[in-house]
Parts: C-alpha cells; sequence; structure tokens
C-alpha cells in the first residue's frame, strides 16, 4: 500500500445494471467464464436452500494454479444488480487480504468487465486499503495520530501527557458519532502505527468502554 496511513481490507465488486435487468448480468456473467473459472449451478441450489436470502445468487468455482488457490465466489442480487458476498477457499484454511483481493480482481478483469463491455452493466471494485481519514472525521484521525505519535507505546496511555491525548481522542470520537470501529482502530494502530498486539488491543477496549459510558452518559442527560 501506498499510504502508509492505511491498511488493508477486502474489496468489494458490485456490478449494477442501469435498467435494473439483472438477468442480462447473469446472461452476459455465463457466456464469459474464462480461465480457470466455471460456473458453479450445484453450489448455487445449495445456497438457495441453505440460506434465507431473497434474491438471485450466481455461483462461480475457481480452479488451483500456481498463482492462486481454488475457491468459490458468490454473486447476490441486489435492487439494482449484483454484488460478490463472499469468497472462500475450496480446501481448509481461510484466504487473507491478498489472496483474496487477488481472486476479486481477477474474476472482474477476466469476466466481469468483458460481460459489462456487451451488456452495458457498470462495474465497481472498492480500494483495497482503508485510511484512517476515510473511517473517522478529520479531527478524530488528527487526534489518534498525534496520540499516537508522540506517546510511549510500551505504556500505552498511561503517561499523563499520552493520557491528556487520548482523552482528547475519545471525546472527538464520541462526538463525532463513533464512526470509527474498535475493529479498524486496533488493526490500524498494529499495522500503520506499529503498536504490538497487547497493547493495540488494550487500546481498543478502551476506546469500547469510553464510547460506550459517554453514549450512556447523554442518553442519561436527555
Amino acid at each position: 500500500m501506498s499510504d502508509t496511513n492505511s491498511i488493508e481490507v477486502f474489496q468489494d465488486l458490485m456490478l449494477r445494471a442501469p435498467a435494473g435487468d439483472l438477468s442480462s448480468i447473469r446472461s452476459a456473467l455465463l457466456e464469459h467464464v474464462a480461465g480457470q473459472w466455471s460456473h458453479a449451478p450445484e453450489a448455487e441450489t445449495r445456497l438457495k436452500k441453505n440460506t434465507s436470502l431473497d434474491g438471485d445468487v450466481i455461483a462461480f468455482q475457481r480452479k488451483a494454479d500456481a498463482a492462486l488457490p481454488a475457491a468459490g465466489l458468490t454473486l447476490w442480487s441486489r435492487a439494482d444488480g449484483y454484488e460478490v458476498s463472499n469468497i472462500v477457499p475450496s480446501e481448509m484454511g481461510q484466504l487473507g487480504f491478498a489472496k483474496y483481493n487477488a481472486l476479486l480482481q481477477e474474476f472482474a478483469d477476466l469476466i466481469a468487465r468483458p460481460a459489462a463491455a456487451g451488456a452495458g452493466f457498470l462495474v465497481e471494485v472498492t480500494s483495497s486499503s482503508q485510511s484512517l481519514q476515510g473511517v473517522s472525521s478529520p479531527e478524530v484521525a488528527a487526534a489518534l495520530t498525534r496520540f499516537s505519535g508522540a506517546a510511549n507505546k510500551s505504556t500505552g496511555s498511561t503517561h499523563p501527557a499520552d493520557r491528556k491525548r487520548w482523552m482528547r481522542f475519545l471525546i472527538l470520537a464520541h462526538r463525532s458519532g463513533g464512526d470509527l470501529s474498535s475493529e479498524f482502530l486496533t488493526r490500524w494502530l498494529i499495522e500503520a502505527e506499529g503498536w504490538d498486539d497487547e497493547s493495540a488491543h488494550d487500546l481498543a477496549i478502551e476506546y469500547e468502554f469510553a464510547q460506550d459510558l459517554l453514549r450512556t452518559y447523554d442518553d442519561e442527560r436527555s
């Protein structure tokens, strides 16, 4: 990732039909199956039987090769198109961010975009990274960055000066509506800022408690 203030995230893929014609998306995708990918109708039947989700589902299977593992990709219908709901490995284990995104990108490049060129639907792929500024207000991001940059990472928020900066961040996060999740905070501290796992998780627990406390305080005052 080029932005050192960002963390890697799972990408999303949306296929949108301007005219709302979902059947044209399905037909075009199946006509453009290529490479290691194949249509998986058995998986579609199984998914429809075992889930309570409404709408149409399109399932694909990818064979393993030297570049990527075998995996299944599922598209569920939405009001204006389809969205990738999941990509799962065919064998035991989990896909990390890099392999998941690589599979999604390959499907988009090899099948979705060529299909869209003929059928006239739109292909939207989200970014593979998420910045702190993208999930919080500028004030919250600046306060957290100030705290993390100045803090002694071996003592967390215990030093009085660090504690003051940390409390400022907690208050601003509450005022902004709490858009920043504790999961993102933990990963950002570890992956973008170099905090150790234990300290980052401790701070995330403090963050969650503070947000709950401040919300309860506000509710009791109103």
